[in-house]
């Protein structure tokens, strides 16, 4: 038999334990991260294709007209919200060619956030 101590101490580690939780919810949904006033278009060549939870990315790799390289990853919306806009686990594949619109990191390291991707026949999907 419980004691009205004993059932009051879990109610509480419950309380607890759910409002530990909450700060990790919220952070994970902020997209403070990326600069939504800019809004870049890159042509690049895929790297990485990760259909991961909870978001995908892609991973690429972008040449300038030197023919210098530098990589670029972009944070993608999860596999469930990707799939009800056509995005299916072999989308792109290394090697693809494609055109990305993203709003860049605000802190300028090389990431942002995928808003549309066309593939090299024309298709556009997008990213979130």
């Amino acid at each position: 038999m419980q004691t009205s101590s004993s059932r009051l101490h879990r109610q509480i580690l419950l309380v607890l334990a759910m409002l530990s939780l909450a700060p990790a919810a919220l952070a994970h949904h902020s997209f403070a991260m990326f600069d939504a006033t800019q809004t870049l278009t890159a042509r690049a060549e895929v790297k990485e294709f990760q259909w991961t939870s909870p978001h995908a990315w892609l991973e690429l790799v972008l040449s300038d007209e030197s023919g210098k390289e530098r990589s670029l990853s972009l944070e993608m919306n999860g596999t469930s919200g990707l799939r009800e806009h056509g995005w299916k686990p072999g989308t792109l594949k290394r090697g693809d060619t494609v055109t990305v619109v993203y709003h860049p990191m605000r802190d300028g390291m090389p990431a942002g956030q995928l808003m549309q991707i066309t593939t090299a026949d024309g298709r556009k999907l997008t990213g979130q």
